[in-house]
């Protein structure tokens, strides 16, 4: 199809801009220093440190400092000769405000400022300017101190002026000075203060552990210089100062390892005006570690220089091999995998600035092609000599490399062979256990790697789901429906912990021949699971199945049909469900049409009947409740009655019922029962408490009253009879005269002589005064609510769980129950009678039903030995269902996410330890094969990043010392085998709160200790209801949501490898063959630990 033409508008000189000054910077901040995020942040430091760096290696400065403010500015010190500031006569303004406000202005373009430095392009300087607030230089020289400010997108504000030392000040708007200039004694030097652009930089958060790190190896890498570095942020300090250079590096990457060669090869020489130093060294670990660095930047990228080191290396030791008869002529070459694996070593190159190239503002990778060649002779004359002056040495490091390849060569059979079948090439073929997103752009997705709890269980085919349409179907039988389309509502627990319904959906076979357990519980039922699967307790926490106990309560759901004669129910045989939030029946239908309400499938208008659809009152679905106005509602049921009340079935049934003595006996029974009695007593005590009902009573009877003379001479009768009756009883007569004269005879005595008492006691004054400071001191309002609050809480349980203990509550072992609770001495447990007061209003019958229905217990874990193929359901928003055996449970964490954007991989247990593992060996475990699989990438050679199925890889674990555990278990698979992914940064580790504190309706979610304490100190803390998640299991689905995987909500954690070396030290510390290096840091940092009780 031709393209059709655009002649509308046209293109004219008009539109060529041209960006003046430092305005490119501000407009294309990337092409200079790389990102706007942490590392373009970083970088801004780096440019200013790397400038007080080239002093240093100039021989002028021996001392660099940087400071961190509060105010979120840094400042970089260094004590070298100080940025002339004299007059640059072509352009009429000084060396220093061209150096900061000039592009491609600086000293170390050949003028002979520099001989060896870093910088090449002349924008460093002015590119911080640029892109910070404010920026302000000092410059130090024997005879003064001079100072200049910009601002503004880098400005000049201040001209070059003479600072008063004394009172020095800023005149950048709205800033105070920070720079304490007397702790820098130097006579003479540099200092740069400046203040990133919130406005350009996603973060302006500087974390100096990146500075930690890179100051370290700037001490190592210049002998004899000292760095500083001060974060007034958390008030720490870090120096650093070695002298020596690249071979105290050396020792310090390899501290904790196993050595191969003890002696260390190293060689430094100056080759065609290019400054070589190398060192290495071999230890017993299957990774390499080389750092490279080019006029001291560190070129995290390589480039020329390492290309010549690996080629000298390989021609050097497979030469030395063949020499040595230690490679058959049969044998291959060692490949440069082979002889870099356990290597360790740093290569420092320097040369004129004049000639120095890299590949890009950001400094990453060398380009000088002179360097390849220099690198390459002098690294080949030094090792060659090496290994003939080190016979030990050279056997040691040829015979790890013989192991090494051979590994490889059966690796690479292995991993060919898992290729063809797993797809670790980046094949199409997927794990079974990978719950998928329907995304495919790599850059919108992620995948969670789901540690045990986390992941969820799953149950037996035949396990019953109690559903709202009145059925309990096995799970087989859901997945067979759904399949043709016939919608599932089960029962289940909201946030509020309140009974309600929800759909069912996508039942399924999750896991095939799996290993399962038997629940019996206390109502003689069983339930057959996998050991990881969440029940819900009372409190609505979540616990795994294998590590229930009898101490548990466990979620119950109880159902039963309507009955009449119950008090304020008017509808028969009509299922209602116990609610665990105000330990009441509800209707069932009633849920459903709250459900309707909330999903907006109707609004809650004047019709204000439900109606079940099909007529049949025990099919609950909010698909077959509709609202009807009440007539409406009379009007259909009258005119369909022979399918309801009038089929020949229901009428046949109640003539015979009504017929039996049987059923006569039980209503006489029924109104002679004490409890009927008194729940009748009880229900028109609370009809009388209405003043409208009582006021239409009275006004009705008086009315009546009026009218019916026969009515009130019958009255008057009766009252009169009554009378005489009762006080012609002398029981009556005495029992009356004993409670006066107790009153008048016994009370005041007693009255009398403890108010005497209490007189005298209180008369003395200090204690008067004393008292009543301490009641003010303590009874504050904030005490007295939370008192009330734990008082209440602890005497529900208590009371609860001890009667629970007896089995079925009645009328009739109450007072068998006072008895026993006397014995326990427990003052928190109440009495029946002040608990059903306290709690439920007086109301004995509610009393009853709420502990009889409180909960249900496990009696016993039972192991199976035969594997099963198990299910599981999803439960929108609850992510809770109902069993038939009348329990809750939860389903797996797969139900918390977007689907359409988040995968799940669920791996339960710890995985293998690869810091001592071969590749042949980590591809035939389980779990590292899967996620492999999962990534898509492949591994090793085979890595392909553009194959890379997940933008983000976000590790979840518990919080706990296992969950770290594996954590840092899979963390050290990454670095090991997945550098790339690390070095990218594509993979992360949730960050889930400790605690949730709930008040109300209201929750917060807090993510540490500081953040518990701050929130308890606040009105909402104080009446608030604290949480500690000791487990991402322990969290239901919408917590899991809101907290981890929610990305408008939740925290993550980038994992990177910034300072691979570092990293390397500690994962070969904590992780490696080694105890005393493991020992000894745990006893330096055990007072650090926070214990997880």
């Amino acid at each position: 199809m031709k393209p059709t033409l655009n002649n509308q508008q046209d293109y004219t000189a008009d539109q060529i801009q041209v960006l003046e000054g430092l305005e490119p910077v501000r407009k294309r901040p990337s092409m200079y220093i790389g990102s706007t995020d942490i590392n373009g942040l970083n970088h801004l430091v780096t440019e200013i440190v790397n400038n007080s760096m080239d002093e240093a290696l100039a021989g002028f400065a021996d001392h660099i400092k940087v400071e961190f403010f509060k105010d979120g500015s840094v400042a970089v010190y260094d004590n070298g000769r100080g940025i002339p500031y004299g007059i640059k006569k072509e352009y009429g303004v000084s060396a220093l405000e061209l150096a900061y406000t000039k592009l491609h202005a600086g000293g170390k373009f050949g003028g002979g400022g520099y001989k060896v430095s870093s910088g090449l392009h002349g924008v460093g300087a002015s590119v911080v300017n640029a892109l910070s607030e404010w920026c302000r230089v000092i410059v130090r020289n024997d005879s003064e101190t001079v100072i200049q400010e910009y601002a503004n997108g880098g400005k000049v504000i201040r001209p070059v002026e003479v600072l008063d030392l004394k009172k020095p000040q800023t005149k950048v708007k709205g800033e105070s000075w920070n720079l304490d200039l007397a702790n820098w004694p130097y006579k003479k030097g540099t200092i740069v203060q400046f203040k990133p652009d919130g406005t350009i930089f996603e973060t302006t958060d500087l974390k100096n552990r990146f500075f930690v790190n890179s100051f370290r190896e700037y001490a190592f890498l210049t002998a004899g210089i000292k760095f500083e570095l001060i974060d007034y942020r958390d008030d720490t300090k870090y120096t650093f100062y070695f002298e020596g250079g690249i071979k105290s590096y050396l020792r310090s990457l390899n501290r904790n390892k196993t050595l191969l060669n003890p002696t260390p090869f190293y060689v430094s020489k100056e080759l065609d005006g290019i400054t070589v130093e190398v060192a290495f060294q071999y230890n017993d670990t299957y990774n390499e570690n080389i750092l490279c660095f080019a006029n001291h930047i560190k070129t995290s990228e390589g480039g020329t220089h390492l290309t010549g080191f690996k080629s000298s290396l390989t021609k050097c030791v497979n030469d030395y091999a063949r020499r040595k008869v230690m490679l058959k002529e049969k044998d291959d070459n060692f490949s440069g995998e082979d002889l870099r694996e356990g290597l360790t070593a740093i290569i420092s190159v320097k040369l004129s600035s004049d000639t120095l190239q890299f590949e890009g503002q950001t400094k990453a990778k060398l380009g000088n092609s002179n360097v390849k060649p220099a690198v390459e002779t002098v690294v080949k004359e030094a090792l060659e000599n090496f290994l003939e002056e080190n016979p030990k040495d050279a056997q040691a490091i040829i015979e790890k490399n013989l192991l090494t390849m051979r590994a490889r060569m059966a690796a690479k059979a292995a991993r060919d062979t898992v290729i063809r079948k797993t797809a670790l090439d980046g094949g199409s073929v997927l794990p079974g256990k990978l719950a998928d997103c329907s995304n495919k752009d790599p850059e919108k997705t992620e995948i969670f790697i789901v540690e045990g709890d986390s992941a969820g269980g799953c149950f037996s085919g035949d396990t019953l789901i109690a559903l709202a349409d009145g059925r309990n179907l096995p799970f087989k039988q859901i997945v067979e429906e759904q399949e043709k389309g016939i919608d599932h509502f089960c029962y289940t627990v909201d946030s509020d912990r309140a009974i309600a319904i929800e759909r069912f959906i996508n039942a399924r076979i999750t896991k095939r021949n799996v290993e399962v357990i038997k629940i019996h519980l206390d109502s003689k039922q069983t339930i057959t699971c996998t050991p990881d699967h969440l029940f819900m307790l009372r409190d609505g926490t979540y616990k795994r199945a294998d590590l229930l106990t009898q101490e548990d309560s466990i979620m119950p759901l109880y159902r039963k049909l309507s009955d009449k004669q119950d008090a304020g129910i008017t509808i028969d045989g009509y299922e209602m469900v116990w609610n665990p939030q105000n330990e009441k029946w509800v209707f069932t239908h009633l849920l459903a049409d709250k459900h309707n309400i909330d999903t907006e499938v109707y609004n809650k208008t004047n019709q204000s009947h439900c109606h079940h659809i099909d007529f049949n009152k025990h099919n609950n679905n909010p698909d077959n409740i509709v609202r009807l106005d009440k007539q409406l509602h009379l009007q259909l049921h009258k005119d369909h009655i022979a399918k309801t009340l009038h089929t020949e079935a229901a009428k046949a049934k109640a003539r015979e019922v009504r017929k039996s003595d049987e059923y006569r006996k039980k209503i006489s029974l029924r109104m002679q029962d004490p409890i009927t009695r008194q729940i009748l007593s009880q229900n028109a005590k609370r009809q009388w408490s209405n003043e409208d009902y009582k006021s239409y009573m009275t006004t009705s009877w008086k009315e009546f009253y009026k009218k019916n003379i026969e009515y009130q001479e019958k009255t008057i009768q009766n009252l009169n009879m009554s009378q005489k009756k009762y006080w012609s009883d002398t029981s009556n007569k005495q029992e009356q005269a004993r409670k006066i004269k107790a009153y008048y005879e016994i009370n005041p005595a007693v009255k009398v002589q403890q108010s005497v008492a209490a007189k005298a006691q209180w008369k003395d004054p200090q204690l008067l005064e004393w008292r009543k400071n301490k009641t003010k001191e303590q009874w504050t309002a904030e005490f007295r609510q939370r008192r009330t609050k734990t008082l209440t809480e602890t005497y529900f349980k208590k009371t609860m769980q001890f009667l629970k203990k007896f089995g079925t509550i009645d009328i009739d072992n109450i007072v068998t129950i006072e008895q026993e609770r006397i014995k326990t001495n427990d003052k928190s447990i109440l009495k029946f009678n002040t608990f059903c007061k306290r709690y439920y209003g007086g109301n004995t019958e509610h009393t009853i039903q709420a502990i009889n229905h409180y909960n249900h217990k496990i009696i016993k874990i039972e192991r199976i030995a035969q594997k099963i193929d198990v299910y599981d359901a999803e439960v929108p928003n609850t992510h809770n269902f109902a069993l038939a055996t009348g329990i809750f449970v939860h389903n797996s964490a797969k139900a918390a996410r977007n689907r359409e954007t988040q995968a799940i991989l669920p791996i339960f247990g710890k995985p293998l330890n690869t810091e001592r593992a071969r590749l042949d060996k980590i591809v035939d475990s389980d779990k590292f094969k899967y996620l492999i699989m999962a990534i898509g990438a492949g591994i090793g050679e085979h890595y392909n990043p553009k194959k890379l199925r997940y933008n983000k890889i976000i590790l979840m674990s518990d919080a706990d010392v296992d969950g770290m555990h594996i954590l840092t278990l899979y963390l050290t698979f990454f670095f090991r085998h997945m550098p790339e992914i690390l070095e990218n940064g594509h993979v992360y580790a949730a960050m889930p709160p400790l605690f949730k504190g709930t008040w109300t309706k209201n929750k917060k979610y807090l993510f540490n200790d500081v953040e518990l304490n701050a929130f308890l100190k606040t009105p909402e803390g104080a009446k608030a209801t604290v949480q500690r998640f000791k487990g991402l299991g322990e969290m239901n689905a919408e917590e899991l949501w809101e907290t981890t995987m929610n990305p408008a909500t939740r925290y993550l954690k980038q994992i990177n490898s910034e300072d691979a070396a570092k990293a390397d030290e500690v994962f070969t510390m904590l992780m490696g063959d080694e105890v005393a290096p493991r020992k000894r840091f745990i006893m330096t940092h055990a007072k650090q630990a926070l214990v997880d009780m």
